[in-house]
């Protein structure tokens, strides 16, 4: 799957000229996401700006596609940590230098996670978040570690 071009506008009105997949739908430069290192384990993805509810933060699709085949041997190894189930294509994005939607942890034990994964694969705001939080993400019924 090509990257898809940043859906930002410039200062001047114009979209953005820059493809992006680590930080889809935006570029590096007006993603509204950041990683660095997490509160609750390793490292974590947190709101650079505001983020409104129903935004969208990031793509899985541009993480690296398995077979379930290599899921049940990663969860064997225990190392099916960041891995989304969009439709019936299988992600992993642990690591990855293609998407930093992998990045989110699951919020942790008397949190709410604040980002939700629709079925397109796509990343969304579940609730308005203020710069500087950290953002949690359920990856579903499939995940387990």
């Amino acid at each position: 799957m090509p990257c898809p071009r940043c859906s930002a506008k410039t200062k001047g009105g114009a979209q953005c000229k820059r493809h992006t997949c680590k930080f889809a739908p935006r570029c590096f430069q007006h993603a509204s996401v950041v990683v660095k290192p997490s509160t609750v384990a390793g490292r974590g993805l947190f709101a650079k700006s505001n983020i409104n509810k129903g935004e969208i933060v990031a793509d899985f699709t541009h993480a690296a596609q398995i077979t379930p085949a290599q899921l049940q041997h990663m969860r064997a190894e225990g190392t099916a940590t960041h891995v989304a189930q969009v439709g019936k294509r299988l992600f992993n994005a642990i690591n990855s230098n293609k998407t930093v939607a992998g990045m989110a942890n699951r919020a942790p034990k008397g949190q709410r996670n604040n980002l939700k994964l629709l079925k397109s694969g796509r990343v969304q705001a579940s609730q308005p978040v203020k710069a500087g939080t950290e953002l949690f993400l359920a990856y579903g019924p499939g995940y387990r570690l």
